[in-house]
């Protein structure tokens, strides 16, 4: 009787073993994805990495803002994917970007658009001063590809290397001459 017991006992974690090292994971959210390249695109693979921008946030404020809170260049049709309850409840805010990412395929420097400011004119002034206040803040753009953060690394004292899921919205020098946060990185002394 016990041997009976102990081979039905044996025969069924064989099969749950068996049926459950056959079970594929699935992320909830998260589909993958194939990519291409451009000519060799079709149902089964995409060519286009989308990029995808997220709120801007820093840590010397405790407010963070959108995208287009600043004067950056804009996607010509704004998407928002589904977000999940955890990103709405984090602050996240993710919409389609200007960049347009192409599997396979080099890009060193394309112009994505041109803004130009006029003097004297107080909306001009308006969003300068708040490009300024951004770079003086030191808040950090935060992309997102295939759904992936961009991480932006560089080196940091003793050839250490330090990596961050976010990159400065600009350089920024005082009257002085003096450069602050992203200035002074990978600078030799």
């Amino acid at each position: 009787m016990k041997r009976r017991i102990h081979c039905g006992f044996v025969l069924v974690y064989s099969l749950v073993s068996y049926f459950y090292s056959c079970s594929a994971f699935y992320l909830p959210g998260l589909a993958p994805v194939s990519f291409c390249a451009k000519d060799k695109g079709g149902e089964d693979c995409q060519t286009v990495i989308q990029l995808f921008v997220n709120r801007l946030d820093s840590v010397e404020s405790v407010l963070p803002y959108e995208y287009d809170m600043f004067d950056f260049c804009k996607d010509e049709i704004e998407t928002r994917p589904s977000e999940n309850l955890g990103q709405v409840l984090f602050g996240e805010r993710i919409e389609s970007s200007p960049y347009k990412v192409n599997f396979q395929e080099d890009v060193k420097c394309k112009s994505l658009c041109t803004k130009s400011y006029k003097k004297g004119s107080k909306e001009d002034a308006t969003k300068l001063d708040f490009l300024k206040m951004g770079m003086q803040l030191n808040y950090q753009h935060h992309w997102i590809i295939d759904n992936m953060p961009v991480t932006w690394c560089y080196e940091v004292e003793d050839d250490q290397k330090y990596c961050n899921p976010g990159f400065p919205v600009g350089c920024l020098v005082n009257q002085d001459g003096k450069p602050k946060d992203a200035c002074v990185i990978n600078v030799r002394t």
